[in-house]
């Protein structure tokens, strides 16, 4: 009998806030978890198999004899495990599991090109389309999308202790979220300890920023560039619009005769990829329109969005002459992640730099000392792993 070891977690309403840390162990016949707190043991016949969590770095396992309980663990050798192999049923939920993103995809990308054969006004037009739609959705139903996506991005993600984060970052956004001109969302803003220069909204005011951007930011300025990017990006709606104008011309129209149903559910469905995923250049020249006019209502220099972008393009370029080859070409797009899912071209940035222009003067505030706190805090969040 092949016996292995993995640790692992388990949720059940005995454990403490539902949640507790232990191990899986892993037998030709039998899953058990165990801890001091508790333990189960189930057949492995029957067992169900679920990769998810960020980028489907975690497994999930369940059976419906205990359907009080849920396992998970982030160590994927197990999927390596004789019993695993052997099993052709089991190994069907496991090849399921893997596929599921990769397929999810494959739908996302029919659908894409599915409208490439619809008549070319409903493709010209489909951004307006999706706008005047999207605001139909109720908000507590993005809300709560939201909210799913974002759970699920937070397992195996740390971030810096709530109570820091509202006390430091409040005073920071607070002049934006003063100045949006709809009370549509609540934000609700998070900070991962994740070295990736980048930052992401989510439906319904989620709002993550990775530690790797408030450290490569200068200024308080350059920070607040970002985020009122983002903050464009939730009151404009682009992550279900993005998805939305994928939906397809049958579902569009039902939307725009009133039945919003069809386009709600393919919002849904693709809610995991919601966190990586890249705007059409209408939708980030729209953001960016946004993005600098809340930043000039709040009184919040809108050059730092500009610099921040030609700072990020001269630390890749420095890069890309560093290294050669695809693989590492690859390595400096992830170490880069918000160019990757927001490209700054020299077009792009002179036109922000143009919009800055025409924009009346005005007395700015100064938070650079607010900036400084929530940097060395951020510094001290991020050393702390590295002592662990």
């Amino acid at each position: 009998m092949t016996q292995s070891t993995f640790a692992g977690h388990a949720f059940h309403e005995r454990f403490k806030n539902g949640k507790a840390s232990g191990n899986i162990t892993l037998t030709d016949a039998h899953i058990q978890f165990h801890n001091e707190q508790g333990n189960v043991r189930f057949s492995l016949r029957g067992a169900q198999f679920k990769l998810g969590g960020a980028s489907d770095r975690l497994l999930f396992i369940s059976h419906p004899s205990h359907g009080d309980w849920n396992l998970y663990t982030s160590d994927l050798s197990i999927l390596k495990h004789p019993a695993l192999q052997n099993d052709p049923q089991v190994q069907q939920q496991v090849k399921k599991a893997r596929n599921t993103k990769r397929l999810a995809w494959g739908i996302f990308g029919s659908v894409g090109a599915l409208l490439v054969a619809v008549p070319l006004c409903i493709i010209l037009f489909m951004d307006s389309i999706t706008g005047v739609l999207a605001p139909h959705i109720p908000a507590e139903w993005e809300t709560s999308l939201g909210e799913t996506v974002f759970e699920q991005y937070t397992l195996g993600q740390e971030f810096l202790e709530q109570e820091d984060t509202d006390q430091l970052l409040t005073p920071l956004v607070q002049p934006l979220l003063d100045n949006i001109e709809t009370d549509r969302y609540q934000y609700r803003f998070h900070i991962s300890r994740d070295e990736q220069v980048n930052a992401f909204a989510l439906p319904g005011g989620y709002i993550v920023i990775n530690s790797g951007l408030i450290l490569k930011a200068d200024s308080a300025a350059e920070m607040l560039g970002v985020v009122a990017h983002e903050i464009a990006h939730v009151t404009e709606q682009h992550s279900v619009r993005n998805i939305m104008g994928t939906a397809g011309v049958y579902l569009t129209v039902n939307a725009m005769l009133g039945d919003m149903s069809g386009l709600m559910a393919v919002v849904a469905d693709a809610a995991p990829f919601l966190i990586n995923q890249s705007y059409s250049r209408g939708f980030e020249s729209d953001a960016d329109e946004k993005g600098l006019a809340l930043l000039h209502r709040a009184a919040i220099n809108p050059v730092g969005l500009v610099t921040f972008f030609e700072k990020l393009r001269a630390l890749e370029q420095e890069k890309m002459q560093e290294i050669a080859g695809e693989d590492n070409s690859e390595t400096v797009e992830s170490t880069l992640q918000f160019l990757s899912t927001h490209p700054a071209t020299d077009e792009r940035i002179e036109n922000l730099r143009q919009r800055i222009d025409a924009l009346p003067h005005q007395r700015e505030r100064d938070l650079q000392n607010e900036f400084d706190a929530l940097k060395e805090r951020v510094k001290l969040f991020v050393a702390e792993e590295d002592q662990t």
